[in-house]
């Protein structure tokens, strides 16, 4: 996309677009859940007024895009709508705390099939700074990941950017309803609290609701070079939620195949960085090896309803429900006269 194309007139779309509506479904969901929960719930209001700001935003770059519609404040409702995922997802804590946590269960699966717990083994065996680096390397890659993957289709293929984003944006909050309910903290948070010698037993006590006082991250890897530390900065706000299955692996998993259907080139670019990253998690601690196996099936769950939730007419409204191929590129000279209208793939207005 030139710059020209990016601040190219249109006529606005009607309504609030696919991404906008998937956060709205998610804001509606967890508002009830505020109301059914609120009464057992501190600090209710925090959340409240977070959701109440998020929608008013959402309305008013709606209304710019009203006013001044084109490709960038277009964009900028869909890039406004991903920033947003650096809030959702510790929000979490707020509903998952209050649901009893399930950790004993899946480190005792971890033992049963390995024998040990490789969350740990996997760190003392490939110990010191090169390997430290290197599997945070590949955990922190998953944030590149999402931004390298909405970038290409902004872009590099724009055709596929509101189909692409409004994916990634249902997969992450699919992940969030299973976080809200099954509260799984990770081997960082629940062997520091059961205690070492438990582990090394193979000891797994339940903790009733203790990570609902307790949200504090007591164990890290250490800091050896610029990967682990950024990593530290990225985990100091972390609670003690989403182990089962594992987002991380689920998330780049889908990241991966959307790259792969916008560029193979792209898709094998990042393919090893996925490898790295399905072993990084277990390796830092933050997952236990079960939870790479939830990831990696329910990444195809998570996809193909992602996929289907896109192709709703609520969401997407497709080309034989309305007349939205109206509201395309107006007809210019040279150039514009053949750019295709980035919603629904559509030739200028009036051509």
């Amino acid at each position: 996309m030139d710059l020209d194309q990016l601040f190219d007139e249109q006529r606005p779309l009607p309504g609030l677009i696919g991404i906008e509506r998937v956060m709205v479904c998610y804001c509606g969901f967890t508002f009830l859940m505020l109301a059914v929960l609120g009464s057992i719930m501190e600090n209710w209001w925090v959340p409240v007024i977070w959701r109440v700001g998020i929608l008013a935003v959402t309305f008013l770059l709606y209304r710019f895009y009203q006013a001044h519609p084109c490709n960038l404040t277009y964009i900028i409702r869909v890039f406004f709508q991903l920033a947003l995922l650096s809030y959702w997802y510790p929000d979490i804590y707020h509903f998952a705390k209050l649901m009893p946590n399930t950790d004993h269960l899946f480190a005792l699966a971890d033992q049963t099939v390995f024998g040990f717990q490789p969350a740990l083994q996997f760190s003392q065996t490939l110990h010191g700074a090169f390997w430290n680096e290197f599997f945070n390397m590949g955990y922190f890659s998953y944030y590149l990941m999402l931004i390298v993957v909405t970038l290409w289709a902004t872009v590099r293929c724009f055709r596929r950017f509101d189909r692409t984003t409004t994916i990634i944006l249902a997969s992450f909050m699919l992940y969030y309803v299973i976080f809200i309910f099954l509260q799984s903290a990770g081997p960082q948070f629940y062997f520091p609290k059961i205690g070492m010698e438990n582990v090394a037993a193979g000891t797994f006590p339940a903790v009733g609701d203790y990570f609902r006082w307790h949200s504090e991250l007591l164990h890290q890897t250490p800091v050896t070079g610029p990967f682990s530390y950024l990593v530290h900065l990225a985990q100091g706000s972390e609670k003690p939620i989403a182990a089962f299955p594992s987002s991380h692996v689920g998330l780049s998993t889908i990241m991966v195949w959307l790259a792969w259907k916008m560029s193979k080139k792209l898709g094998l670019v990042m393919l090893p960085f996925y490898i790295i990253l399905c072993f990084s998690t277990v390796y830092i601690g933050a997952h236990y090896a079960v939870d790479v196996a939830g990831g990696l099936i329910s990444a195809i769950i998570i996809y193909h309803m992602a996929r289907a939730i896109y192709g709703t007419k609520f969401i997407h409204r497709p080309r034989k429900y309305d007349a939205l191929h109206r509201y395309g590129h107006k007809r210019g000279q040279g150039k514009h006269r053949h750019h295709r209208h980035h919603h629904h793939h559509h030739t200028a207005a009036g051509e």
